[in-house]
Order: structure tokens, then C-alpha cells, then sequence
């Protein structure tokens, strides 16, 4: 028979001691001291109290020493608390996230601090469908399934980092269903501005806003686009031409052109939310609508417009700062700069303030910036008659999207004439 290894028993004047603490006579005085696993001693200050010190050994023990998280790290060296290994997992993210534009980095950062907020503290190997559920539960119920789909996604491309470090056996954000819209749901249409509103808000609007009022009506665009466009993003002829459709080709305008007809150059739009489609880059032609906008942005500087001298502020769409020497954020280039969220948050502002569309209780349902879009696309395809143009110009790559921005706008269908005979 063989006998077990056992530990020493402890000395009577420690029994009563958590695990580790100990007691001995330092220079006459009774000194306590803790022994970690490794064998070294720490001593506790003379003045601590017996009670303080024995607690404080007893939490260190339950996270330190012989706890769940040890003992399952022994056994699995890869079943470790979230936390630990977040940072790695985030700078892995952060790579493969290189190139997204900043609302979509600013959306996925928000996720990750709710996901570390809400898995922080649980093994990795015991994450289970349950608690994926519970964290949907937590912050997004209610969603629609479009943002509940998101998040799901987001899950999935966390969980996959973790499976791929062996942190994870299995992905169980995998096993989420992603919803899909019923077939029978009714088709929600948003609230659309209509031109009305939009004129009675030019009259009230600051020259930034209304440079980009105009400019999003003019190109089709969204904010996104818009708020970056520059000066050198406009390539000017060298004379005002006229477009010529059955050759395709810009001739010279003479005194018997039309105003409306007449072609100043071209202004180069990138779509940032589907750049990598062959649809995203677009070139504009300026019309005198669209060059009485910049002129008006240049003279908003207290500069005189020039086709070859670029304005000592580069973008199209800016504000003039009373403190404009104060230090900026990097993401800008110009103290004069804006920011889309900004430009978006100002005209709701503008728009309340008019007493516009009030009738409408919450104000998330209120035609916003993105509706000069949606009435710009409606208005170019009315005029122009030509619906494949107008998805060009917007950028479109697919028709039904460019269908759907024009919906909305005509309370009632306009047919034509027609008589029956019995």
C-alpha cells in the first residue's frame, strides 16, 4: 500500500488563518504575512486589524488561488474569462475592419463595448446559444429585423476570431436565425419631404445648409457623398457647352441656348456606401443651378470665384467657425470642415424649428437630410422621363432601389385620358 502525499498540518496559532496567512514574531512585534503558491512572503502593515487582513486573504483566495477560473485553466488552457484575451481578438478585428468608412466604425465600436460589458466575465468555452440570446435580449429587443440581423452578424465575426484561437469550440452565433421580412408585412414607406417644406427651409437656412440642400438636390446624393466634395472635385470646360444625346457628345453653346441646357463641366461623385461597385463613381455634369450653388459657397468666404484658383477653404459644404484657429479633431483636414451626422443633426434642427411636420409625434419619423435624396431622385426621373439615368446619376446598381426611392411622393397614380363605349 502506498501512502499519499499529504500537506503539513498547520500550527496551532494558525489554524484559525485562511489559506496562505501566517503569523511570526518580527523584532518582538506579531507580524502577519501572506505565502503565495510560488513561496514568497508579503507582510500586511502593522497597523492593519486581524479582521481586514483575513478578508482580504479570502478574496484574494476565491480569484487567486484554487478558484473555478484556475482550476478550469489547468484543465483547459483555452477556457479563459473574455476579457483576458479581448484586446488580441479586438486588434485582429480592427485589421480586417482597415478601409470601412467612419460610421461603420464608430457602429462597430459601440458593439464591442456592449459586447465586453455583457461577456466580460464568462469562459469562453461555456458560451452557449442561451446567452447569445440573452445578450440580444439585452440590448437590442425590440429592433426590427434589420438591426437585429446586423448584431447577429456582428456576433458571428467575434465568435469566429475566438473558434479560430481555439478560445471557442463552437460558434453559436451560427445557430441565431437570421429573420427575413413576411411576404404579407406591409411595405412601410417612409415619411417623404416634399418640395414645399424644402423651399420654406431654403429661405430659413444658414449658407452651409443651404449649399447643401442645393447640392444634394441637384446630384442625387446623400450626405455622406456630399459633405466631402470639394472644389477640385469640379472639372469646368473651358467654354459653357450643350449636351447633344443623339451623339452623346458636349458641343459649344451659343446666345440661343437655353439657360437650362447649358453645361459648366463635370463634378466627380464616389458613393462611399457601395465603392467597390462599378455604379459608385459618377460624373455630373454642372448645370447653371449647380454653379450658381458653388459661386455662392465661394462667396460665402469672402473670395471671388475662379475656375483655376481653388478657395483657401477645399470644401464645397462648409462652416466659417468664430474661433477657427482652435485645435480640430484629425479626421478633419479644414477647421471649416463637417461631419455628416453633423449637417444631418442641423437640419432636423432647422426643420423643427419651421414647425415642419410637427403632427408627426416622434421626431426619428420626420423626413430628415437623407429625404432630399428620395425627392431629388423623383423629381430628376419626372423631368428627365429617362428612369435608367436617374439610377445612374444616383448610383444606383440595381433598379427596384432606385423604384423605391421615388415612392412615396405622388399621393394619387396620374393615368391618362380614356372612354369607354358600350
Amino acid at each position: 500500500m502506498v501512502a499519499k502525499e499529504v500537506g503539513r498540518r498547520r500550527k496551532t496559532k494558525n489554524a484559525d488563518l485562511p489559506l496562505g496567512l501566517y503569523s511570526r514574531k518580527v523584532r518582538g512585534k506579531l507580524r502577519y504575512f501572506y505565502r503565495n503558491a510560488a513561496g514568497k512572503d508579503t507582510y500586511f502593515p502593522e497597523h492593519y486589524p486581524l479582521s481586514a487582513i483575513k478578508q482580504s486573504v479570502v478574496e484574494f483566495n476565491e480569484i487567486n488561488r484554487n478558484s473555478d477560473e484556475r482550476i478550469k485553466s489547468r484543465a483547459d488552457k483555452y477556457n479563459v474569462r473574455v476579457h483576458t484575451i479581448w484586446p488580441e481578438i479586438k486588434r485582429n478585428l480592427d485589421e480586417e475592419n482597415e478601409g470601412l468608412r467612419q460610421n461603420s466604425l464608430a457602429t462597430f465600436e459601440n458593439d464591442s463595448k456592449r459586447f465586453i460589458e455583457f461577456f466580460g466575465n464568462h469562459f469562453t468555452k461555456e458560451i452557449t446559444l442561451e446567452d447569445v440570446n440573452e445578450y440580444l435580449s439585452e440590448y437590442h429587443a425590440g429592433a426590427s429585423f434589420n438591426v437585429r440581423n446586423r448584431k447577429i452578424n456582428f456576433l458571428k465575426k467575434v465568435f469566429a476570431e475566438f473558434t479560430d484561437m481555439s478560445y471557442m469550440s463552437r460558434n453559436y452565433a451560427n445557430d441565431k436565425k437570421i429573420k427575413k421580412k413576411s411576404k404579407n408585412a406591409a411595405s412601410k414607406t417612409p415619411v417623404r419631404i416634399s418640395k414645399y417644406a424644402l423651399m420654406m427651409m431654403l429661405d430659413q437656412a444658414e449658407p452651409f445648409m443651404k449649399t447643401a440642400i442645393m447640392l444634394s438636390l441637384q446630384t442625387c446624393h446623400a450626405v455622406n457623398e456630399i459633405v466631402g466634395l470639394k472644389y477640385s472635385d469640379c472639372h469646368y470646360f473651358d467654354k459653357p457647352k450643350i449636351y447633344c444625346a443623339d451623339t452623346d457628345k458636349y458641343s459649344d453653346a451659343d446666345d440661343t441656348t437655353s439657360p437650362d441646357l447649358i453645361i459648366h463641366g463635370m463634378i466627380w461623385i464616389s458613393r462611399e456606401k457601395n465603392k467597390h461597385c462599378a455604379a459608385s463613381n459618377v460624373e455630373i455634369p454642372i448645370t447653371n443651378a449647380m454653379m450658381e450653388t458653388i459661386r455662392a459657397s465661394v462667396e460665402d468666404l469672402d473670395e471671388t470665384f475662379s475656375k483655376d484658383i481653388e478657395p483657401s477653404c477645399p470644401f464645397i459644404i462648409h462652416r466659417k467657425k468664430r474661433y477657427h484657429n482652435v485645435n480640430y479633431s484629425d479626421e478633419f483636414e479644414h477647421p471649416w470642415q463637417l461631419k455628416s451626422d453633423y449637417l444631418s443633426k442641423q437640419f432636423s434642427k432647422l426643420r423643427d424649428s419651421l414647425d415642419i411636420y410637427l403632427d408627426i409625434e416622434d421626431r426619428k419619423q420626420r423626413p430628415g437630410f437623407h429625404e432630399i435624396r428620395s425627392l431629388a431622385i423623383y423629381l430628376h426621373d419626372k423631368q428627365a422621363k429617362d428612369e435608367k439615368a436617374t439610377m445612374t446619376r444616383a448610383a444606383h446598381s440595381d433598379m427596384k432601389m432606385t423604384q423605391r426611392y421615388k415612392e412615396g411622393h405622388e399621393k394619387y397614380k396620374r393615368v391618362p385620358p380614356s372612354t369607354v363605349t358600350l
